[in-house]
């Protein structure tokens, strides 16, 4: 369900917070470069630092996911400008495309790395308050638990008979709208029952919390930062 992949690299034992510095440095990076070859070389580097950090399962995984982003996204950066009669160029929606699957490995990188405690960590120990940065870290819970409860309602319908794979994309989709209705239904539920669950622990209760998780900055930690920051300075001057 999720995308986190366990491991002893050297991204999974860095502090959550420089976790978090590393996936804002990753996306900013791109925005330093407006031609296509660059933005390529960056497609390679963040791919080849993803597959390191043990992430070749979820890129793998997303690959379909990655086209699609690359195609849709270059047919909208030509047939947009074309009909708003302003220049553009096949390069340049090549490039803006290429951007936004950098954009991408650079949240599947965070996410392999980074377990949702560490997430929710690194918010509050940037001044986020625990009960946003909770709840922000519900989208890595959630999503997955949407997911899985769609794959359990649509196995459901197929084992009662329903015809989900038969006939043209206009059909299917209307074939799986009830579904969706029982989906929303099931989002609703959990969320009562979260709700009551958080309750039932006195959430919110203690203005100072405790974590279990309890990290410590190391020469690492130090050592990435700095990089992290001649880095930007050099991009910024150049």
């Amino acid at each position: 369900m999720y995308l986190y992949q366990d491991g002893n690299t050297a991204f999974h034992l860095l502090h959550p917070v420089t976790k978090l510095l590393s996936l804002l440095f990753l996306i900013t990076i791109p925005f330093f470069f407006s031609t296509l070859i660059p933005v390529l070389v960056l497609l390679l580097l963040y791919t080849l630092v993803l597959i390191i950090a043990g992430g070749g399962k979820n890129l793998a995984r997303f690959s379909k996911l990655l086209l699609l982003f690359w195609a849709f996204t270059f047919l909208i950066w030509i047939i947009v400008p074309k009909l708003r009669h302003v220049p553009w160029s096949y390069s340049n929606a090549a490039m803006l495309a290429t951007r936004i699957d950098v954009f991408v490995l650079a949240g599947l990188f965070f996410v392999t790395v980074t377990r949702i405690e560490e997430f929710t960590l690194a918010l509050t120990r940037i001044g986020v308050p625990y009960k946003g940065a909770f709840a922000l870290s519900l989208g890595f819970r959630l999503v997955p638990l949407f997911y899985q409860n769609l794959q359990t309602i649509v196995a459901a319908q197929k084992s009662r008979g329903v015809d989900l794979d038969s006939g043209g994309i206009i059909e299917k989709g209307r074939k799986y709208i009830p579904i969706f209705g029982i989906l929303i239904s099931y989002g609703i539920r959990n969320a009562d029952l979260m709700a009551m669950s958080l309750e039932a622990k006195g959430f919110g209760y203690s203005p100072q919390r405790t974590y279990y998780l309890q990290p410590q900055l190391t020469f690492r930690d130090s050592m990435f930062i700095v990089l992290v920051a001649v880095v930007m300075v050099v991009l910024f001057l150049r």
